[in-house]
């Protein structure tokens, strides 16, 4: 019996040998990572995440639970520092290091080439891997109508159609189309339809768009034909479709919005007007704001902080938190996570399954350009 309790005292000590020695050695590596100091002290992190205006409910939502678990998980106090900001603006503020964001995430990977060719036209290489570029959440751009007052009369099926009605009505901005977008300079949601429209005019998807496509005579005619019905570009994807539910059929019949608006204003909008916005997906393609989660190559970022970050991803993907979203009209991006049908159902005004083809985004400098070009055809009355 003596024996057999010497033994067990034995293992014992080996056990907790062992564990001594594992955590000495998490001890070192944390002391040499910076992220604990010599006198044994764990840090406070700061994680500023700056991302795209139109997710913020949720992840204000999300921020608070987060700021519990990664405290209560790794024993680090974080400061989350989490900034909601226009797509293109974020992009110009991390140029410029009026910003300077551990982690982002604009409302589309459209910008990613943008960013880095911007970044690197300042500072030399490239400040994101865009191999890396995740998604948190997913919607997609749809020409959103109002179904009696418009559709029924013109059951248009893309911006092909549009641009027929366009060319083929008499009374330019005055007729049945009144069109509306957000303006490309200000908003992503603007900057896609854009870039949308002048494919299709050049018959083309949006990765294939060339410096010459977008300085084509023809090209432009088709898109200034439709931009002329244009009787208002948005500052900002939300406001603009507050704006067009608010003002109703009278002020605008087709508006170019992320799916996610026609849900979240489709109860509004029957109960105001007594008719029902629809979200048209253009049978050429959609768009799809994918919302990506990138964690910056910049100098002012910190190896605790790149934890912190990952660790931001991770939870933001988490089933539950995917979940949430979907009260905002977002698409979970993490495919195991079940559609809710009476969000994204036609009660709603959109489609359960996104039913045209998801395109590619075009190189950094053909968005810049398309924006330019833009310029030349866009409606000069409106504002």
């Amino acid at each position: 019996m003596a024996g057999r309790r010497k033994y067990t005292l034995g293992i014992l000590l080996l056990v907790f040998l062992i564990g001594f020695l594992i955590g000495a050695l998490m001890i070192y590596a944390l002391v040499q990572s910076g992220w604990i100091n010599v006198g044994g002290a764990i840090p406070s992190v700061e994680l500023t995440f700056v991302y795209s205006s139109e997710k913020q409910k949720w992840i204000e939502e999300a921020k608070y639970g987060f700021e519990q678990w990664f405290e209560s998980t790794f024993f680090i106090d974080v400061k989350c520092n989490f900034i909601a900001m226009g797509s293109k603006e974020m992009i110009t503020q991390i140029v410029n290091e009026q910003l300077r964001p551990v982690a982002f995430s604009p409302a589309s990977s459209i910008w990613i080439p943008y960013l880095n060719e911007k970044w690197s036209e300042t500072h030399g290489g490239k400040i994101v891997d865009e191999t890396a570029a995740k998604p948190l959440v997913k919607s997609p751009m749809v020409l959103a109508t109002w179904n009696n007052s418009f559709y029924q009369q013109y059951p248009f099926k893309g911006i092909r159609d549009l641009m027929d009605i366009a060319l083929n009505d008499p009374d330019g901005g005055d007729g049945a189309l009144r069109y509306g977008h957000t303006n490309p300079h200000l908003s992503n949601s603007g900057a896609m339809i854009v870039l949308l429209e002048f494919a299709v005019a050049a018959g083309k998807e949006p990765k294939d768009l060339t410096i010459e496509d977008l300085a084509n005579p023809l090209i432009q005619g088709k898109v200034r034909a439709l931009e002329a019905e244009a009787v208002q570009y948005g500052e900002s994807t939300g406001f603009f479709g507050d704006w067009a539910v608010e003002g109703g059929p009278n002020a605008i019949t087709v508006f170019a919005v992320y799916e996610n608006v026609v849900i979240s204003k489709a109860k509004a909008a029957k109960q105001v007007w007594g008719d029902s916005i629809i979200a048209v997906y253009p049978e050429e393609g959609v768009l799809v704001s994918d919302h990506p989660f990138l964690i910056l190559s910049a100098p002012w970022v910190s190896p605790l902080q790149v934890f912190a970050a990952e660790k931001l991803y991770e939870y933001l993907m988490r089933p539950e938190v995917q979940q949430a979203a979907q009260k905002y009209g977002f698409r979970p991006a993490d495919p195991n996570v079940p559609l809710d049908p009476s969000i994204f159902s036609p009660e709603r005004g959109v489609s359960f399954t996104i039913p045209s083809k998801e395109l590619s985004p075009p190189p950094g400098y053909i968005l810049e350009n398309a924006i330019i070009a833009w310029n030349a055809v866009r409606n000069r009355g409106v504002t």
